[in-house]
């Protein structure tokens, strides 16, 4: 599996935190808003018998550094990019959960001699992936200080405490979070035709990404293949991580 290594690197004006283990071609792994690379703590072992993987909390996220600029997937990618410029990647493969599966996808649209393959878990590329209700919901929430991990926001305050003493910026950092939830992506169909990468769209089949959507994605995307999780949901990373592990790297050759 080769040596573990955790570095802290600033890049495009921000402090990345992230994980290097394994040897082989780059993998690198994006999670999800507001969560932190322990997302993938069970397919990091894994992926690392056949990969470098890299695995960064992403800006403002985790164990990654602040930043007064309000965050954009714009801005991940230039991040991701810059790490893997700084890494000596010319080029890798990417898988992205929810967040950072958008990063990679907008990575594979506009770099596409960067990726060389792309898995996209729980993805949209507009917001036509959410219900009204949801994007309403995610609009008007302010945080009440509320750390029930089974009430919104949940798990992610178990992330953020990953990087932090307390949780003072923690809602200031979820309504930047939010803003960026509720704009953004607003690709449309015909734009998915850019992705010329070899690509795998993984969706739960209930508590994820609308399956209408997903299925557009998949559509949408040149050379895609498709997984959808039985039982799966927006967190089947953790849920169903043998399912996952298996058709990643069935998917990626390995």
């Amino acid at each position: 599996m080769g040596t573990e290594r955790v570095e802290q690197t600033s890049v495009n004006g921000v402090s990345l935190n992230y994980l290097v283990i394994g040897t082989g071609p780059a993998l690198y792994l994006l999670h999800g808003g507001m969560e932190s690379r322990e997302s993938f703590a069970q397919q990091i072992p894994a992926f690392a018998e056949h990969f470098t993987v890299v695995a960064l909390d992403s800006r403002e996220q985790g164990r990654s550094g602040p930043s007064t600029e309000q965050i954009t997937y714009d801005l991940m990618v230039d991040d991701v990019l810059a790490l893997a410029q700084h890494l000596g990647h010319q080029t890798f493969s990417v898988v992205g959960s929810s967040d950072g599966g958008i990063t990679g996808l907008m990575i594979a649209m506009n770099h596409p001699d960067r990726i060389e393959s792309l898995v996209l878990l729980g993805a949209s590329f507009n917001l036509e992936a959410y219900t009204d209700e949801m994007l309403t919901f995610l609009k008007q929430y302010e945080w009440d200080g509320d750390t029930d991990p089974n009430n919104y926001p949940g798990v992610m305050i178990e992330h953020y405490l990953a990087g932090h003493d307390n949780l003072d910026g923690f809602g200031e950092l979820l309504k930047k979070m939010s803003l960026m939830w509720t704009t953004t992506p607003n690709y449309l169909k015909r734009d998915l035709a850019k992705v010329q990468t070899n690509t795998l769209v993984v969706n739960g089949d209930r508590g994820d990404v609308r399956l209408e959507h997903a299925l557009d994605l998949y559509r949408g995307i040149p050379n895609a293949q498709l997984f959808v999780v039985p039982g799966g949901t927006h967190y089947s990373l953790q849920t169903h991580p043998e399912v996952i592990n298996r058709a990643v790297l069935a998917f990626l050759g390995r």
